[in-house]
């Protein structure tokens, strides 16, 4: 019986490793996917609603061969609510790349973590200490390098960056609306709701979209490259990260994000969409420290959350 269980809880941790380390290299790709379809392809708005629209389309079919539970009444404003965070970041996501390097991006939403401890502690009164408040600091020095390093002012980057930093802090505003839900529903449940609700909303931006060359002059790579941005860093990953956080833990599943930006630096110089700078690993390097150090001090302090880190 003891064997059993022993390799239950093996399989189960080798799936939820596997699981993160996919979602990851899916993050990771998706900042040079974005970048190789906006603007040449398909506005910046056009891939958010792409990215709204068929995630809920999908995620509703899937749910039609799965359980699904009821919202209660008093979490439904917290599924609106979320939404509208859901939809800032997916669409300033978007719109950050009609500027910013792909690069700069994937280091500065490796800040978020940080924003979902700043926002705890700011709405919800939760005590910080000083060594995290330390370790914020630096990893938002990391991520003000980013923004304000290597001319990107002149070279009309600032706004791009900007925009990134807006897509970490809705998405850690979503993370901290939707725990308290996302302890009571199953993924499927919540995820066909927000991204309904989150598509509901974003009707009126709809005029936003202007045109469209795909559908011009479509090509096999460009729409290939759509369908993954869809399928993949929104509907899968959006999909296996609660299950791969409760195999292996927060903690565990967070390291893998640090691989989000080495991929999309590597991706994205093997395919020419950015070039290389010298602040991009300087400040990824005291970003992550910050974020350790962080993480440390929050360990000793009190239980760590299990709660997810952004997806993107």
């Amino acid at each position: 019986m003891a064997i059993n269980n022993n390799k239950s809880r093996f399989h189960s941790i080798l799936l939820g490793n596997l699981l993160a380390f996919s979602a990851a290299l899916c993050w990771g790709f998706n900042e040079p996917a974005n970048k190789s379809l906006i603007p040449d392809w398909v506005s910046a708005p056009g891939v958010a609603f792409s990215r709204i629209f068929g995630a809920a389309l999908i995620i509703w079919i899937i749910s039609l061969f799965t359980k699904n539970q009821k919202i209660e009444h008093t979490d439904q404003k917290l599924l609106w609510s979320s939404a509208v965070c859901m939809l800032g970041f997916v669409y300033v996501f978007s719109l950050a790349f009609n500027t910013a390097s792909p690069i700069d991006i994937a280091i500065i939403l490796t800040f978020q973590p940080m924003l979902v401890v700043a926002i705890h502690a700011i709405f919800k009164h939760e005590k910080v200490s000083k060594l995290e408040i330390l370790g914020m600091l630096i990893a938002l020095g990391g991520a003000l390098l980013v923004i304000l390093a290597g001319g990107n002012i002149e070279k009309g980057k600032f706004i791009g960056d900007i925009f990134a930093m807006i897509c970490a802090i809705s998405y850690a505003a979503y993370l901290v609306i939707i725990e308290g839900p996302s302890k009571k529903y199953t993924t499927i449940t919540l995820m066909r709701w927000i991204f309904l609700y989150t598509a509901i909303l974003s009707l009126p931006f709809l005029v936003t979209v202007g045109h469209v060359n795909l559908i011009d002059k479509p090509q096999l790579i460009p729409i290939l490259t759509l369908a993954f941005i869809i399928l993949f860093p929104t509907v899968y990953c959006y999909i296996v990260t609660p299950p791969a956080i409760k195999m292996i833990g927060s903690e565990l599943f967070s390291v893998y994000q640090y691989l989000v930006p080495i991929v999309a630096t590597f991706v994205s110089l093997w395919l020419k969409l950015d070039s290389f700078h010298w602040y991009q690993p300087v400040s990824f390097v005291i970003i992550v420290g910050g974020v350790i150090l962080a993480n440390y001090a929050k360990a000793k302090s009190r239980p760590a959350s299990n709660q997810p880190v952004a997806p993107k």
